[in-house]
């Protein structure tokens, strides 16, 4: 008789809570400093604290996406949709998309940093260096303003990409209203809070234009060069301590994947032994090499079953 599986910890609610209003707080103060700094210099500055402060942010966004930022679920949805639209972007349409990629892992949907042989390369480089040089997040709040006036973005009318239309057909149509009620109160959020402190709206959309370029350009460096398969296509990568703290464990992206229902804080109890630790910074400039080739996924394993990790 096999063992039974141990539930997963509980989140840690209240440091939760403590991080996330700390960092939201954090991050308006920086702006108005921003907005009042007397030199480019001092504006920049203010931008680069910016960039990494909203990195740990999203971490929280994320545990909040998997329902394990705080074990009640009103408070858990409640920071949520406040982390989101912090990012900025709407709450439910980013846990669709997100949970998602839990399900297209690695698959031909999500393979970034791979190409086939029948593929345009040109074209795929091209996208790889738009997404993770600020695309990557640019594409969040450009969707915002999309699904306000555009609807029919949101049912994947429009776009034609496939790992674009995978994410947007997966979306149940439920959520459709809710998803643009978010979007209003995202841009609400930001109009009110320039118009409120009396900020500069060029130095806002610079701070957020540098945590962009930030988040986009790490955003992928944990699934490059992994095995192709949903649960185990991404790494653990060894991270400095320092930096580790500041991700809230994100590095530790193969045990999240394997076990999704795990808080950040407990992520390094679940390392699995059988797979090397590549270095954070190593594979932060191997993956700028660009993409790579690779073959296609085999439909059928030798026994005729599905292939672990193709859906």
């Amino acid at each position: 008789m096999s063992e039974p599986v141990a539930p997963p910890p509980p989140p840690p609610g209240t440091l939760n809570v403590v991080l996330a209003l700390g960092i939201v707080s954090g991050g308006v103060g920086l702006q108005w400093l921003a907005s009042r700094a007397s030199s480019p210099g001092a504006v920049v500055g203010w931008g680069v604290v910016f960039a990494f402060l909203f990195l740990p942010l999203y971490s929280l966004l994320h545990e909040a996406e998997h329902r394990v930022f705080h074990a009640n679920a009103r408070v858990n949805e409640s920071f949520g949709v406040l982390l989101a639209a912090f990012f900025p972007g709407p709450f439910t349409f980013l846990r669709a998309c997100h949970l998602g990629h839990h399900r297209r892992n690695r698959g031909d949907a999500e393979m970034f940093d791979l190409y086939y042989p029948s593929d345009n390369l040109a074209w795929k480089r091209v996208y790889f260096y738009f997404l993770y040089t600020g695309g990557f997040w640019l594409a969040v709040p450009v969707a915002v303003v999309s699904m306000l006036l555009w609807p029919g973005l949101l049912r994947g009318q429009v776009l034609r990409d496939p790992s674009a239309v995978a994410m947007l057909n997966g979306i149940p149509a439920g959520f459709f209203r809710r998803i643009r009620l978010e979007c209003v109160g995202v841009v609400l959020l930001h109009v009110g809070l320039v118009m409120g402190l009396g900020l500069s709206p060029g130095r806002y959309l610079l701070l957020y234009a540098l945590f962009g370029l930030n988040w986009s350009a790490q955003q992928y460096i944990t699934h490059a060069a992994s095995p192709r398969h949903v649960l185990d296509g991404a790494h653990n990568l060894r991270a400095a301590r320092v930096y580790e703290v500041l991700l809230l464990h994100f590095n530790w992206h193969l045990a999240h994947h394997q076990h999704p229902r795990v808080p950040w804080l407990y992520l390094p109890r679940y390392d699995d032994p059988s797979r090397e630790r590549p270095g954070y910074l190593m594979a932060f400039l191997r993956f700028w090499r660009g993409p790579q080739p690779t073959e296609p996924l085999a439909a059928r394993a030798p026994g005729g079953d599905k292939a672990p990790g193709v859906s």
